[in-house]
């Protein structure tokens, strides 16, 4: 039904209803000043530069449209606290311009602060920027739910998001927080998504050709996801795209496929709780930078793939699995779970720091392995590592045999222990004593 032929239905029942007259008047009265101001408004095309506070449109009037529409080139539309709903009952996604919250195209350009968005049904967007256009997000709250819908999908080259202290939440299967298709790229700063569903990633990357790439910048953003084969970051086809994490909370795992290429770069305290996976011919790099960024899963790979590891001084992994190439600068942390193999080359420095937070019992312990790998910088030697973290009834030392670091865990001696030795070390000297007295 028309937004409009609501309010005006609204307006008649309320001016009717059984209210006191004053009441009723002043009800009356707001419902006719918001309809003046055209606040209960339905789908709308913006066709020239617009600024707009307070107004509320939905697709409700149409089904081949979105609820904001603007797509003549160079237009901007500014919008103050709007309001945008829409519902999409397709069942495949025949038009990509029909059921979004806010569809940009053409060029044009999308300014929304404060606010909300939420759409329903299948493939209905909260917000869907494309061909070159570009969309600036201040605190908006976004909400999608159905099949294949998403927070925000950024599609096309030169197409750019800058989104800032924003609240995406998605349900769905195939229903993911952020989108970028092709040569998407995007700045994301103080945002929290969350996703629900089957295969519903936190941020996607979608890139079918190989010329091109994307660019992503993700600050002080917080990544959850709940579902099925549900990736916090999720990159796949045949394009390279760049990450750059900087103080985000990102838990869930992160998977790349079909000879993809992702530079993952980590820093200023960003933790990744999740796997990293790469198939089907996927190039993995990641780098933590400093004290406090850590990575704490496993790294799997099939053979045709490949994953690279940089850890900083204080930066740390904490998981198992195997790796092409690894690089730890001095200090850096390593993290023991079940032992680390490295494939192809291995460079460390000094300082190595060790955690065995995890270790329980005694016995010796593979730590890492690289026997199928080249060491550069020298030699590789136990005197590089130390450990922490270690239970208070456990110690142990390093060792390197071969190509492999080992951990000789033991258990620290009882006290009664100590003081029998302590014990038996003074009868053994007052034995003494007493002989060499007996000789004078």
């Amino acid at each position: 039904m028309n937004t409009k032929l609501k309010s005006i239905l609204l307006l008649g029942a309320l001016c009717s209803a059984p209210l006191k007259s004053l009441e009723r008047a002043c009800i009356c009265a707001l419902l006719l000043c918001a309809s003046a101001l055209n606040v209960f408004a339905a789908s709308i095309d913006i066709t020239q530069d617009t600024a707009e506070s307070g107004k509320s449109y939905d697709d409700s009037d149409t089904i081949t449209r979105s609820a904001l529409n603007v797509t003549t080139s160079g237009v901007t539309y500014t919008g103050t606290n709007i309001t945008l709903s829409a519902t999409n009952s397709a069942a495949t996604p025949l038009d990509t311009a029909i059921g979004n919250g806010a569809y940009i195209d053409n060029g044009a350009s999308l300014s929304l602060t404060g606010g909300s968005i939420t759409t329903s049904g299948s493939f209905g967007h909260g917000v869907y920027l494309i061909n070159a256009s570009s969309g600036t997000l201040n605190n908006v709250t976004i909400k999608s739910e159905g099949y294949g819908s998403y927070g925000v999908r950024v599609e096309a080259a030169a197409t750019t998001l800058t989104l800032t202290g924003a609240n995406i939440s998605t349900k769905g299967r195939s229903a993911p927080g952020i989108v970028f298709l092709e040569a998407g790229s995007g700045t994301v700063s103080n945002v929290n998504i969350e996703t629900t569903g089957i295969d519903a990633h936190g941020v996607c990357i979608n890139i079918t050709t190989s010329l091109n790439t994307s660019t992503l910048t993700l600050t002080d953003a917080n990544i959850s996801v709940t579902g099925a084969g549900a990736n916090a970051l999720d990159f796949r086809s045949n394009g390279t795209a760049t990450v750059n994490l900087n103080h985000n909370t990102i838990t869930g795992n992160i998977r790349v496929i079909q000879a993809a290429t992702l530079t993952l770069s980590g820093s200023n305290g960003t933790v990744i709780t999740g796997n990293v996976s790469g198939t089907t011919g996927a190039v993995i790099g990641i780098t933590l930078s400093d004290a406090g960024t850590k990575l704490v899963g496993n790294v799997t790979r099939t053979a045709d793939s490949e994953i690279n590891l940089t850890l900083g001084a204080g930066a740390l992994f904490h998981g198992g699995g195997t790796l092409d190439n690894l690089t730890l600068d001095s200090g850096a942390i390593l993290g023991y779970t079940n032992g680390l193999l490295v494939t192809d080359s291995i460079t460390i420095g000094d300082g190595i720091i060790i955690d065995f937070s995890n270790l329980t019992e005694t016995g010796n312990y593979q730590v890492l392995d690289w026997s199928d790998a080249t060491v550069t910088g020298g030699t590789i030697s136990e005197d590089q590592f130390s450990a922490t973290n270690l239970s208070a009834d456990l110690q142990g030392s390093f060792s390197v045999e071969g190509s492999q670091l080992t951990f000789n865990a033991s258990a620290v001696p009882e006290p009664s222990t100590w003081f029998l030795l302590g014990a038996g070390l003074g009868v053994i000297g007052l034995t003494i004593y007493r002989r060499r007295q007996v000789r004078l």
